[in-house]
């Protein structure tokens, strides 16, 4: 690898080490996604961002590997923000607690974040610990009541909790995986504390849909990998773990969740299927990945030019959803606060801050609903929460359109 700056650029595949990495799409240079910045703090560094093809695992992943800790030693995204997620979480946690015996289960997350799915298995009557980097977010975990240790985990991480906790019936890690560049650690990490008849869990956005509805917004340096269900057998049957079932999530447009242990067991008829979609879908072929890229910057080209109408039309737009993909889709498009006035965003720690590249002011939702009583058009970034966000706006009272970027063609409605 070379590095340059805050980031490294690789040569060879990151799961078989193969050199035959081919370039499926350019995005451009874009800072990284959570780079949000004061009015009177320097502009983030701007990063390539290309995603590749390996040819010989045909795992889908990116060009360069940006720091792990400039990307998460202080992190902006908080679980507990999305109505979306908190919902799920009761589901997910159900689900689990299926594939566990123990009265009183030891229950691990890597990349636990603000404890809000931890917090589920508590209720449930687990015994639970959280994983994060990101110093500020573990705090309000531990302050939650959610145990946490504030550190990246790895292989050496996994045999250090391990000394002073028990083995754990369930460890699972929620859409963390395709952001770790120490992936082979991270994998080790989780089976090293597993119960040898315990149960390992993993949530990953379905890469798929990037091809099936164009989630080119998805990519951003954060997510290192873009995992098919195929690709993460692949991994995980590396480090002699075998996924068993599976079942979809609605988190980050469309997700897979799959269970794995460490003695093979038969499959579900659920991830039989799934599987099989995978195959006849073709989610794995070079072909269609390239396809995907000439999709993609037709795509970034009619919401340029839906945008720019509106623009034109009546003045600045208003947008909603300062999330990380967000800032791919505004980067790519170009799109900037010459054309968007406001990012509307929950979360308390983006709010006051700048969208990094586009520059656009970020404004707490009740600033937002006043703002958009005076505009006729919301540019919804955070499609995957459409319906949610839809609902709670027009109850606010907002009574224009909306145009929807994705998934598909970029329409107003």
């Amino acid at each position: 690898m070379e590095m340059t700056e805050i980031y490294e650029t690789t040569k060879s595949c990151r799961i078989c080490f193969s050199a035959h990495l081919e370039e499926i799409l350019n995005l451009g240079n874009q800072p990284p996604a959570n780079s949000f910045y004061g009015p009177e703090d320097s502009k983030p560094p701007y990063v390539p961002l290309r995603l590749m093809f390996c040819k010989e695992c045909k795992t889908v992943q990116i060009g360069e590997s940006v720091s792990p800790e400039y990307l998460f030693g202080k992190y902006l995204w908080v679980t507990g923000t999305s109505g979306t997620a908190l919902k799920y979480s009761e589901k997910f946690t159900k689900k689990a607690l299926e594939y566990t015996n123990n009265k009183k289960p030891f229950i691990v997350e890597v990349a636990s974040n603000d404890g809000t799915f931890l917090k589920q298995f508590q209720n449930s009557g687990c015994k639970v610990l959280g994983v994060d980097p990101a110093k500020n977010i573990s705090e309000i975990a531990s302050k939650n009541g959610i145990p946490t240790h504030a550190d990246f985990f790895t292989r050496d991480l996994a045999k250090k909790l391990l000394s002073k906790h028990q083995s754990a019936d369930i460890v699972y890690a929620r859409n963390v995986i395709p952001h770790v560049k120490e992936i082979h650690s991270v994998i080790d990490g989780i089976k090293t504390f597993m119960d040898d008849d315990g149960v390992g869990i993993i949530e990953f956005h379905n890469a798929g849909l990037l091809l099936e509805q164009l989630h080119y917004d998805y990519i951003y340096h954060e997510h290192l990998f873009y995992y098919t269900l195929t690709s993460i057998d692949y991994l995980l049957n590396k480090h002699g773990l075998y996924i068993f079932d599976t079942m979809e999530s609605p988190i980050s447009g469309g997700s897979w969740v799959v269970y794995f242990t460490k003695e093979q067991r038969d499959k579900t008829e659920a991830l039989k299927e799934a599987q099989r979609h995978d195959v006849v879908q073709q989610d794995n072929q070079y072909k269609n990945w390239m396809e995907f890229s000439v999709n993609a910057k037709k795509h970034a080209n009619k919401l340029w030019d839906l945008v720019k109408k509106e623009v034109s039309n009546s003045g600045k737009i208003v947008a909603y959803g300062a999330s990380a993909r967000s800032s791919t889709l505004l980067n790519y498009c170009g799109l900037t606060s010459d054309h968007i006035s406001v990012v509307i965003d929950k979360n308390p720690l983006k709010q006051g801050l700048l969208t990094a590249g586009s520059n656009i002011p970020i404004v707490s939702y009740l600033d937002g609903v006043r703002l958009v009583k005076e505009v006729d058009v919301i540019l919804l970034l955070a499609w995957n929460f459409k319906d949610e966000i839809i609902g709670e706006l027009v109850a606010s009272g907002y009574q224009g359109k909306f145009i929807i970027p994705l998934p598909g063609d970029p329409k107003k409605i």
